[in-house]
C-alpha cells in the first residue's frame, strides 16, 4: 500500500515537472553577440539578439543540412508576413552542424540575404546559441519572441500544419497585444 501510495506521488511529480518545464515561458532571452569567429550577418556586421527587441519576432534557427525541411514553413510564414507586417522573420545558420565548408554555406545565405526583403539572415559559426539559449543542435529550432524577447512559442522539428496555425495565431495575438500596449502609453 506504501509503495502504491510512492509511486502514485513519483508519478504524478514527474508529470507536473513535465508539464510546467513544457508550458514554462522564458522571461527573457540572454542577450546574445555573434561577431568575428563566433558569427555575424550573412551579409557582414555584428548581430545583436536586442535588435530583436521592439517587435514580435520569429526566430529560426537550424542546421543547414535541415534548410529542405524548411522550404514550406519559410515559404508560408514569409507569405504571412507580406499579409502582416507587424513581426520580424530571422534566420539563424549554425555552421557548425553540418560537414558542409562554412564558405559554401555562407555563399549560399548571403546569396539568399541579397534576394530576400522578409528575411534577416545571420551566421552562428559557433553554436552560441545551442549553449547560449540552451537550443537543439543538428536540428530545426523555431522560435516566437514577443517584443521584449520573450518565448511565446517554441519548438523542434518540422512544423506541421497545426503547428503553423498556432504560430499565426500567437503572432496575430502578440501584435494586437502589443499595439494595445503602445495606444496606453
Amino acid at each position: 500500500m506504501m509503495k502504491n501510495r510512492f509511486k502514485q506521488i513519483a508519478i504524478l511529480t514527474i508529470v507536473i515537472t513535465l508539464f510546467t518545464t513544457l508550458n514554462a515561458r522564458i522571461s527573457q532571452l540572454d542577450p546574445i553577440e555573434l561577431s568575428g569567429d563566433r558569427g555575424e550577418y550573412a551579409e557582414g556586421g555584428t548581430w545583436k539578439s536586442n535588435s530583436l527587441l521592439g517587435k514580435t519576432n520569429v526566430l529560426i534557427y537550424t542546421d543547414p543540412d535541415k534548410f529542405s525541411d524548411l522550404k514550406q514553413f519559410v515559404t508560408d510564414i514569409e507569405n504571412e508576413k507580406m499579409k502582416n507586417n507587424n513581426f520580424d522573420l530571422t534566420f539563424i545558420v549554425n555552421t557548425e552542424a553540418t560537414m558542409l565548408p562554412t564558405f559554401v554555406i555562407r555563399s549560399k545565405i548571403k546569396s539568399k540575404a541579397k534576394t530576400s526583403k522578409t528575411i534577416n539572415y545571420v551566421l552562428d559559426n559557433d553554436k552560441v546559441l545551442v549553449d547560449e539559449w540552451d537550443l537543439r543542435d543538428n536540428c530545426i529550432n523555431i522560435l516566437v519572441l514577443d517584443s521584449l524577447n520573450q518565448i511565446q512559442y517554441q519548438q523542434t522539428g518540422i512544423v506541421r500544419p497545426d503547428q503553423f496555425k498556432k504560430i499565426i495565431e500567437i503572432l496575430n495575438n502578440s501584435v494586437v497585444d502589443w499595439n494595445t500596449n503602445q495606444l496606453k502609453r
